[in-house]
């Protein structure tokens, strides 16, 4: 009778071990040793509290160089946060200060600022809103791209507002594209009516004021071969007059 022989699974083995060595280690590990391990994965409120925890006095330098570091680092959101306000950017500023208060969660004055200014961000955003639409409805796409835009300086990270920014730029292009076609279509009545013109002075004898409309069409349309096969026309016919002008003349001398 044949037996079936189970292999094990060579990943499963792998993470089992991975496992019981990690288990050992924090098993192993001293108050010191998981303490800078939380430092470690950024979290310094963490490793000072476990230190902090084992009343073990040969800590405290360590324990001090952290919280001069937690210092340093809510400093630093707190004065970006500060620079993002000053500038409209409220959402930026929320998050900054939001960061600062992880690591400094005593600071009730931040607290009392942040919780205004998520206020603040609820309100403007709303009168923002308001005056995004009533501009995009009215058709205003220049307004409609400036609103959108302090829109999107107040709060970058709504998803909704980049999705519309690339509506509003494909609306803004398709504007374009009718105005580029209405502006061309214009041109053409405009190049057709001043070569009927010249076609109806020429038809007059009126030569000069011919090549003075056809010369305007062809500032229109420079490779415009009728245009221009008009305009040798005109010339031709003047200079042919100018001959016989001066050879009437030499003959009344």
């Amino acid at each position: 009778m044949n037996r079936l022989t189970v292999r094990p699974d060579r990943s499963a083995v792998i993470r089992i071990a991975a496992a019981l060595v990690a288990l050992l280690a924090s098993a192993c590990a001293t108050p010191v040793d998981t303490g800078e391990h939380l430092y470690r994965a950024g979290d310094l409120v963490g490793a000072i509290e476990h230190w902090r925890a084992t009343d073990d006095p040969t800590l405290a330098p360590r324990i001090a160089a952290v919280e001069a570091e937690l210092a340093a680092r809510a400093d630093g959101y707190i004065a970006n946060a500060r620079e993002y306000e000053q500038s409209g950017r409220l959402a930026e500023a929320l998050l900054d200060y939001r960061l600062a208060l992880t690591l400094r969660p005593d600071d009730t004055e931040s607290l009392a600022h942040v919780q205004a200014l998520a206020r603040e961000v609820v309100v403007r955003r709303a009168e923002l809103l308001d005056s995004y639409r009533e501009v995009r409805a009215a058709g205003d796409l220049q307004a409609a791209r400036e609103a959108l835009e302090r829109l999107r300086r107040l709060d970058p990270f709504e998803p909704s507002y980049e999705t519309e920014e690339h509506r509003l730029q494909e609306a803004i292009a398709d504007e374009w594209r009718r105005r580029q076609e209405w502006a061309r279509a214009r041109q053409v009545e405009q190049l057709e009516s001043l070569v009927e013109a010249g076609r109806a002075a020429f038809g007059e004898e009126q030569l000069e004021t011919a090549l003075d409309l056809w010369r305007r069409a062809l500032l229109i349309d420079p490779h415009n071969e009728r245009v221009q096969a008009y305009i040798a026309r005109a010339e031709e016919q003047l200079e042919t007059l100018d001959r016989l002008r001066a050879t009437h003349e030499e003959g009344v001398e």
